[in-house]
């Protein structure tokens, strides 16, 4: 594969790593969060499920906004949304405004993993599309395992709310890195 798509490889991959991360690297917080916000494990376990609500919904939305006006401009904006919303979810007061939160990052995230596929297709060739896709699994399936232990390294030094500051982070820089 050309240097110029190995490149692009890394970044699609960052993007690809948005929804995993988003639903991966909380996942150990889940009893400090129900302490801290006064709620109940299920409570917090709804958080999860609004996420995965969030992507699936996203993905109807960005997909087609990707075709219609391009990939840039949905993408930026689904990255600016998943970096205000993970900010969001770092400041949130109660359970309730997590859930929203949740959603909206959920659908800002879906926007890198969407329009990375999409930008595949765009710009490569059969056999260098079937090797960047493989990329692109390989982070689907990497990020999942990974995410948890990051989070609890992130969790046992600095706290839950640390976790959406880092999701917030790794937002803004895939958005610069864009």
């Amino acid at each position: 594969m050309p240097e110029g798509l190995r490149r692009l490889a890394a970044l699609l991959g960052t993007l690809t790593a948005l929804g995993p991360l988003g639903v991966d690297l909380y996942l150990p917080a889940f009893p400090l969060m129900a302490a801290d916000l006064g709620a109940s494990a299920e409570a917090i376990q709804r958080t999860l499920a609004a996420f995965l609500l969030g992507i699936a919904g996203g993905q109807l939305v960005f997909g087609p906004l990707s075709d219609r006006f391009g990939r840039r401009a949905p993408l930026f904006a689904g990255l600016a949304l998943f970096a205000v919303a993970s900010a969001g979810c770092a400041l949130a007061g109660s359970t309730a405004s997590l859930i929203w939160l949740r959603v909206a990052q959920a659908i800002g995230g879906c926007a890198g993993m969407v329009i990375a596929r999409a930008v595949v297709r765009d710009v490569a060739d059969e056999r260098n599309a079937v090797r960047m896709m493989a990329t692109l699994m390989l982070v689907m399936g990497a990020a999942p395992i990974l995410a948890p232990l990051l989070g609890a390294g992130l969790l046992a030094a600095f706290g839950w709310r640390a976790l959406f500051w880092a999701l917030a982070i790794y937002g803004v820089v895939a958005l610069l890195l864009c």
